[in-house]
């Protein structure tokens, strides 16, 4: 005999569960589409060009072996 039974949960109403699977997609639509549109938005504001390379020994910190405790 099992004394600590847990209580079953009551079976969910059909309208209430029908307007949450309604409401979960319209998230779903919307998420969608703000996904899309900030993908739009990313791929329009790409910089173009190549990474150029900076010159180690003529920056303003020094190059390889230069300390300064003030950077």
């Amino acid at each position: 005999m099992c004394i600590f039974k847990s209580p079953r949960a009551p079976a969910p109403d059909p309208a209430v569960e029908a307007e949450r699977q309604e409401r979960k997609e319209a998230e779903t639509a919307t998420t969608k589409a703000n996904k899309q549109a900030n993908l739009q938005k990313a791929v329009t504001n790409k910089k173009k060009g190549g990474s150029a390379t900076h010159s180690l020994l003529s920056g303003s910190g020094g190059g390889i072996g230069f300390y300064n405790e003030y950077l």
